[in-house]
C-alpha cells in the first residue's frame, strides 16, 4: 500500500487502517446485483422462514444466536430457520430447513423467505467483513435483524432496513416485532431493495471508481 496511488478499502474500519499507510483511501462497499435477487416467488402463509446463508467457517456464529430462535419457536411454531450452507444443524424446538448452496438457486431460496438473520460477534476480524448477506437479503427485499456490529451498522437501520440487536433478549424482541406484522416486513423490505440498489450496486461502485481514477490522472 505505500507505493500505490489510491487504496480502495471495502468499509470505514479498513479505510481507517489503511490510511495509517497511505494518504489517499477510499471506502468501496461490496456490491451485487440488485436485479438478480429481484426474483417474484410466493412466499408460504402457513409458515414463517428466517434465512441465513453462509459457510462453514462462519457457522458458530450461527449457533450463538440458537438460544434466541429457539425460544422464538416456543411461542410460534410456524417458525422455520432456513439454512443456506454447506451443513445443517441439530435443534430442540426450532424446524431447520438446510438448503446447498447453488449460484443458480440463491436469489429465490432468499426471495421466497420472510426475514434474514445476521448473527456475529463484535471483534477486529468481524470489523473488516463488509456484510454481503445483509446485501443479499436486503436486494431480496427482506427486512433484516442483524448484530449490532461492524458494518451491520451502516445498513441495518431501526424502522428503516431492519433492526440491529446485541443480546438475546433484544434478538427475540426484534424478531418477534417483525414476525407478527407482515406489513412492517414488507416495507422495511422494500426500503432495503432500494439502499441497495442507491448505494450498492455494481453500478454504482462503478461510478465511485470510475471517478477515483480520474481524480488520480
Amino acid at each position: 500500500m505505500e507505493v500505490c496511488d489510491a487504496v480502495w478499502a471495502g468499509n470505514r474500519y479498513l479505510a481507517d487502517a489503511a490510511a495509517e499507510i497511505n494518504g489517499h483511501v477510499s471506502v468501496l462497499p461490496t456490491s451485487i446485483q440488485p436485479e438478480k435477487y429481484n426474483v417474484a416467488v410466493d412466499k408460504p402463509q402457513d409458515y414463517l422462514d428466517l434465512v441465513w446463508t453462509g459457510g462453514h467457517s462462519t457457522r458458530k456464529y450461527l449457533v450463538k444466536a440458537l438460544p434466541a430462535l429457539e425460544s422464538l419457536a416456543q411461542r410460534y411454531p410456524q417458525l422455520h430457520l432456513k439454512i443456506i450452507a454447506d451443513f445443517s444443524l441439530e435443534t430442540r424446538n426450532l424446524n431447520t430447513l438446510p438448503i446447498a448452496w447453488g449460484a443458480a438457486t440463491e436469489a429465490e431460496q432468499l426471495a421466497s423467505s420472510h426475514i434474514g438473520i445476521a448473527p456475529m460477534p463484535d471483534n477486529p476480524w468481524t470489523r473488516g467483513k463488509c456484510a454481503l448477506k445483509i446485501l443479499q437479503y436486503m436486494a431480496a427485499g427482506l427486512p433484516v435483524v442483524a448484530s449490532a456490529a461492524g458494518v451491520n451498522m451502516d445498513l441495518v437501520t431501526d424502522w428503516e432496513t431492519g433492526y440491529p440487536a446485541e443480546t438475546e433478549t433484544q434478538w427475540s424482541a426484534r424478531l418477534e416485532t417483525l414476525i407478527r406484522d407482515v406489513g412492517l416486513r414488507e416495507r422495511l423490505g422494500r426500503q432495503g431493495r432500494q439502499r441497495v440498489v442507491d448505494g450498492y450496486s455494481e453500478f454504482s461502485t462503478a461510478r465511485k471508481m470510475l471517478a477515483d481514477l480520474d481524480g488520480l490522472g
